[in-house]
């Protein structure tokens, strides 16, 4: 038997499969996008939306118009794994091991302050967007049985953080990475990995968090 001979079918069974797994990856990847965005809309109740596909199939930018006394706007930024590049997947499960989804809530009233509840482990370095890092008080909390560290600038910043956190009450809290406010954007801030209750559950509790903290 002709060595070569093998290689031809191989090469065709390789392709099948990487076709297969794109067309099952996009799938999946499509399904997440629709429930992100099905689960927002369901709380949010927005007068306006608008949606910026970001890769094809890796997710999306979002912009929702709401009534609301204090949130102006809310921007939702998803990011998926590349479940549909089968050569590239393992490669991302290293670089990005989870679906992120990020939320800012843009407020009308000014957010004084600043402060930081950010999962313990999750940055190598200081993220981008926290100045003078010096100047916060820093402390380990535990929340629902994960450890974060909380900075912040005020006692009082300090404890409505925490209770935002804690109202959110997700049944696994190592889905969320970052929650934050900060005078300079005046923004507030969820980090989280995308699952339809936790998302559900950051955005009903946020406008409450933002009128304790805003003036």
């Amino acid at each position: 038997m002709d060595s070569s001979s093998w290689i031809l079918p191989v090469i065709i069974g390789a392709a099948l499969v990487i076709t297969a797994s794109y067309f099952f990856g996009r799938r999946e990847n499509a399904t997440l996008m629709r429930m992100c965005a099905a689960a927002t809309e369901k709380v949010l109740k927005p007068i306006d939306q608008s949606y910026t596909w970001v890769g094809g199939y890796i997710g999306y930018k979002a912009e929702y118009k709401v009534k609301d006394d204090i949130i102006k706007v809310v921007k939702a930024t998803l990011h998926l794994k590349p479940r549909m590049s089968l050569l590239y997947y393992p490669v991302a499960r290293f670089t990005m091991r989870h679906d992120k989804l990020y939320i800012v809530f843009e407020c009308k009233r000014s957010v004084p302050g600043e402060g930081h509840l950010i999962k313990k482990g999750q940055y190598r370095l200081i993220p981008p967007g926290i100045e003078h890092v010096e100047q916060f008080r820093k402390r380990d909390v535990t929340v629902g049985g994960v450890e974060f560290e909380l900075l912040s600038l005020d006692p009082r910043g300090e404890k409505e953080l925490l209770h935002w956190a804690e109202q959110i009450q997700a049944e696994d809290y190592s889905m969320v990475k970052h929650l934050s406010f900060t005078s300079s954007t005046n923004v507030i801030y969820a980090y989280i990995d995308p699952g339809e209750e936790l998302i559900a559950a950051v955005l009903r509790t946020a406008p409450a968090f933002a009128k304790t903290v805003a003036k």
